[in-house]
């Protein structure tokens, strides 16, 4: 817990930093190889600087249309390599046979609510890529949806960044907890979904 409690006091100094839109960025980016909790981290930012809050939105949104973007490639030209091992050892047939059912019948709209919902983003862009979507529909999409997620967020920080704040250090601890459980329960999930 301690050392979650460094991450944040840490990232809320980095808030008033000239350097703040930059490091919003690179958290952003990040995502592509760590889970990391991204709208608790733009909450933090906006919360911590409100004024500057909606230009934090446009960098995580610009930042995770490109983890996007590489996702979709790595998804796109590695299914080839990696394909038969994931099917078969990390998830059954007949779930990524739903899957690439669900993405051919509803394409954008599967794009738009797995990039809008918190699900984990990496799971969305590698298989629109496995599946070979139209890059141009799929980044529009994760555009949107990411941008509404993210301008949302910095517009709720707005109004009630005070009263979340005050909430969050009294409560760090506990939600913690819960942000624990929450990643243990989505991993859970999908490996339950997967077999």
């Amino acid at each position: 817990m301690r050392s979650a409690r460094k991450i944040y006091d840490w990232a809320a100094t980095k808030a008033f930093s000239p350097l703040a839109p930059l490091w919003i960025g690179v958290i952003f980016l990040l995502e592509m190889v760590f889970f990391l909790p991204l709208d608790a981290i733009l909450m933090l930012f906006c919360m911590q600087n409100p004024k500057r809050r909606f230009f934090y939105a446009a960098m995580a949104t610009l930042s995770s249309v490109a983890v996007a973007s590489i996702g979709y490639a790595l998804g796109y030209m590695l299914w080839d390599v990696i394909g038969g091992f994931v099917v078969g050892h990390l998830i059954s047939p007949d779930f990524f046979q739903r899957l690439v059912e669900h993405y051919n019948a509803y394409e954008h709209l599967a794009v738009f609510m797995g990039s809008f919902l918190p699900i984990p983003f990496k799971a969305v862009t590698l298989s629109a890529g496995f599946c070979q979507l139209a890059f141009s529909g799929y980044l529009v999409s994760v555009c949107l949806a990411r941008a509404a997620r993210f301008f949302l967020i910095a517009e709720a920080m707005g109004r009630w960044g005070e009263v979340a704040k005050s909430f969050v250090d009294r409560h760090f601890n506990r939600l913690m907890y819960a942000l624990g459980a929450k990643v243990a329960l989505t991993f859970t999930f999908f490996w339950l979904l997967g077999r």
